[in-house]
Parts: structure tokens; C-alpha cells; sequence
């Protein structure tokens, strides 16, 4: 009797912890998952103004989730821990190297990953943390509790770092049109375009004349039209302080060749009404006959025969 009692409280101990490491692990994933989308907004928006993305760090993350984590529980906001702490300090003593670091914090009720990546881009001092080029690395926090009697309310932490042996992408041009670097064209319009990693400037040439400049874009074109005949060399440099790259094309114009009107009277097709058409005409007119349909080109007149009004209007054509 006792045993069984002594057992099943253990048992219902172990229940009891189980469930609540799951619903620890469940909350954890559930963080993880929004921390990435809130990574993706910050990305998304350092690409759209030419910097690099950030890379996550997982001391930086885990002192951002401690961060948002306190401040649920203890009921505060504040860059500071509850303790007074710096969160220089927080970062510093999580063993993380401080060369330069930032932070960010938020607030949202309900949990909106959006909503909080808007506010914080809203905000001028925010904003410049999320657009620095002096950081590139980031960790994020985020921690959903009660606080200030709001059952459902999401705490942000956003640290930023520095670490110089992340490396760098190099600046370049990722893509271009054409691809090939050899067009042939009949004349019509001709587009050429490039898009590259980071805002940087931009110079279109043909031959060694500048033709078009662009500043501070990721993508840039340059819009030949209606060329005449002949072999163009484009090339288009784009530059920025970390360094510079180019694409060339050669463009060859040979314009389509129209299809030449026949000289009313060159039958042999020479380009040219002489003598031999002459002979040409005689034969045709000296076998016609009412029974026989002949060729149009010898018909000057168009009254379905070969006769002397034919001689005549083809007299005046040889004869000019």
C-alpha cells in the first residue's frame, strides 16, 4: 500500500516536469522560428539599401533571449538588466567580444514579428542600429509572458556585434543582360542591364564615350536604340568603396537587307534592261498565241497578251 502511494507520486512528479520541459521546448521552437523572421526583415531591408546581411551569433542570441526572457518575468523594460547591468556589460560577460555593439528592444501586444520590425524601423535610433554598416552580426531574443497584467505580451531584444573574422562578400555584379557577350542585331532596340550586390555607382560606355552615369542603385541599363550598322563595344563599370567590377558586350549591327523591286523589263534579272531582254521579249511575242497564257513580267499592259503594245511600253523602258 504504501509502496504503490510512494511510486505513484513520483510518477506524477515526473508528469508534472515533463510537461512543463515540453511546454519549455515548444515555447523555445516557437521563438526560434519568429527570431529568424524577425532576422529576414532586418536582411531584407540592409539588402534593399546595399549593405550586408547579418549573421546570426548564438552568444548574442542567448544573452537577447535571457534579455527578453527577465523582462517578462520581472515585470520591466529597459536596456539595463534588472539588476542595473549595462547591457554592454550582459554582452561582455556572455564572453562575446565587444568591438562594437548595439541594442534594440521592443514591445508588441499581441506577438507581431511585423508589427515590432516596423515600430523599431520607425524609430530613428532603432532604424540606424538595423542599417549600420558597422555590424555583422546579430542576435535575437524574443520571450512571450505576462506583463503589466497582459497575459500575451512579446518582449524583443536585438544585439548587435562586430566580429572581424566574419568574412565579407566581396562587392560585384551578380547578374547581367544579355548573358551572352556577343549580339547580333538587325537594328531594332537593344537593352543591356546589370543588377549588383550593393549600392554603388554606375557608368555605361560605348567605345571610350560615357553615355549614361546611375548612383547609389543596385541595378542600372542602358538602352540602345535603332543602331545603325556597324560594331559597338559597351562595357559598364560599377563601383563602391569596398571595390569595383565590369561586364562588356559586343554589339555587331547588320541591318536586314529588303527584298529589291524587279526592274519592269529585266527579264534575265541583271539589274539591268539591255539587248538580251529584248531577245527575250521577241521570242515570247513570236510564239504567242491566243491558246497560250503567258508570264506577267512580259504583259506591260496587263490585257492578258504579248503584242506590239508590249514592244512599245517596253521600247521606253530600254530606251532610258
Amino acid at each position: 500500500m504504501n509502496k504503490t502511494y510512494y511510486l505513484s507520486g513520483y510518477f506524477l512528479v515526473f508528469i508534472i516536469l515533463l510537461t512543463c520541459f515540453t511546454s519549455f521546448v515548444s515555447a523555445e521552437e516557437t521563438y526560434e522560428v519568429q527570431e529568424q523572421q524577425m532576422l529576414d526583415l532586418i536582411n531584407d531591408e540592409r539588402l534593399s539599401y546595399g549593405l550586408e546581411s547579418l549573421t546570426l551569433n548564438p552568444v548574442l542570441t542567448q544573452v537577447a533571449r535571457d534579455h527578453s526572457k527577465e523582462m517578462i518575468e520581472m515585470d520591466y523594460f529597459s536596456h539595463n538588466s534588472f539588476d542595473g547591468t549595462f547591457f554592454s556589460e550582459r554582452i561582455r560577460d556572455a564572453g562575446y567580444p565587444v568591438y562594437r555593439i548595439g541594442e534594440n528592444i521592443a514591445m508588441n501586444y499581441p506577438p507581431n514579428v511585423v508589427q515590432a520590425h516596423e515600430n523599431l524601423m520607425n524609430s530613428a535610433g532603432h532604424r540606424a542600429n538595423i542599417l549600420s554598416s558597422s555590424y555583422n552580426e546579430i542576435g535575437i531574443g524574443i520571450w512571450v509572458g505576462e506583463y503589466s497584467s497582459y497575459s500575451n505580451t512579446a518582449m524583443y531584444t536585438q544585439d548587435f556585434g562586430w566580429n572581424p573574422n566574419v568574412a565579407v562578400t566581396p562587392f560585384s555584379i551578380i547578374s547581367s543582360q544579355p548573358v551572352s557577350d556577343s549580339i547580333f542585331s538587325n537594328g531594332a532596340e537593344q537593352i543591356f542591364s546589370i543588377q549588383t550586390n550593393e549600392l554603388c555607382d554606375v557608368s555605361w560606355s560605348v567605345g571610350a564615350t560615357v553615355v549614361k552615369t546611375d548612383e547609389d542603385v543596385t541595378q542600372s541599363y542602358y538602352n540602345v536604340q535603332s543602331p545603325s550598322e556597324g560594331v559597338y563595344d559597351i562595357e559598364v563599370t560599377a563601383m563602391n568603396l569596398k571595390g569595383s567590377d565590369s561586364v562588356s558586350w559586343v554589339l555587331e549591327v547588320i541591318p536586314e537587307e529588303l527584298p529589291q523591286e524587279s526592274i519592269k523589263g529585266d527579264f534575265d534579272g541583271d539589274d539591268d534592261v539591255d539587248f538580251d531582254d529584248f531577245v527575250e521579249l521577241a521570242e515570247v511575242y513570236n510564239s504567242s498565241s491566243g491558246d497560250m497564257t503567258y508570264s506577267s513580267v512580259f504583259d506591260f499592259d496587263g490585257d492578258d497578251d504579248v503584242d506590239f503594245d508590249d514592244f512599245v511600253e517596253f521600247a521606253a523602258v530600254y530606251n532610258k
